[in-house]
């Protein structure tokens, strides 16, 4: 059943007939019900299937966080959610193309995406408490690159498929930054660093620092 909270000119919310309407970023939206597919999938479609999976492994850690909504801020207008962003940016660039072992090729994920400049000779390294140890070049000045520009820094432990991950306090202008790492001691995890400005409406697309042994 759908309904139209503010009258006949208002939002569509729900199912009527083949109809859907739904909510998303504040704006209406309504489609038709998909179709189910007929006859055998194709080897094509079985391939697109894996990949949105081994995807979907990788972002369901964030999942309810609004990280990505701030790490790969849109344009006015972009209707696209931050979700839909991150998938995009790993199909694209980050996942290979050998079905059924499908995996995704850590120096190319990116975890924040913009048009500032990107952290200079980005490295992490575990410290004597088995936390991440991130730091960075001083580039201030260099294009668009500020010192209030705001720290962004993942962990994700392939074998367990957890995620630690932090907006931080810290500022372009510190240089370093670490991130806790206890609840993944003794794993091994995969790390990215990356910069989002301080009024959140840019970011740069961030760098992969290695794998780090915690």
């Amino acid at each position: 059943m759908a309904r139209i909270p503010n009258g006949i000119l208002g939002e569509f919310i729900g199912t009527a007939g083949n109809v859907s309407g739904y909510m998303r970023m504040n704006k209406n939206f309504v489609r038709t019900k998909r179709r189910p597919m007929k006859g055998p999938v194709s080897d094509k479609r079985l391939a697109q299937q894996q990949k949105i999976k081994v995807c979907s492994a990788f972002t369901k850690p964030f999942t309810g966080s609004g990280f990505f909504d701030r790490t790969f801020p849109g344009s006015n207008g972009n209707t696209a959610t931050g979700y839909n962003k991150v998938t995009s940016a790993l199909l694209t660039k980050a996942i290979t193309d050998n079905y059924p072992d499908t995996t995704l090729v850590w120096p190319q994920v990116l975890i924040s995406k913009g048009g500032m400049p990107s952290p200079g000779q980005a490295e992490a390294a575990a410290d004597a408490d088995g936390n991440i140890v991130f730091t960075w070049s001083n580039d201030i000045g260099m294009g668009s690159a500020k010192d209030t520009d705001i720290v962004v820094l993942v962990a994700y432990c392939p074998s367990t498929r957890q995620a630690v991950y932090l907006i931080s306090d810290s500022r372009r202008a510190d240089g370093h930054a670490v991130l806790n790492m206890q609840i993944l001691k003794g794993s091994i995890a995969e790390t990215w660093l990356g910069f989002i400005r301080d009024d959140g409406k840019d970011a740069a697309d961030s760098v992969y620092c290695g794998s780090i042994v915690l």
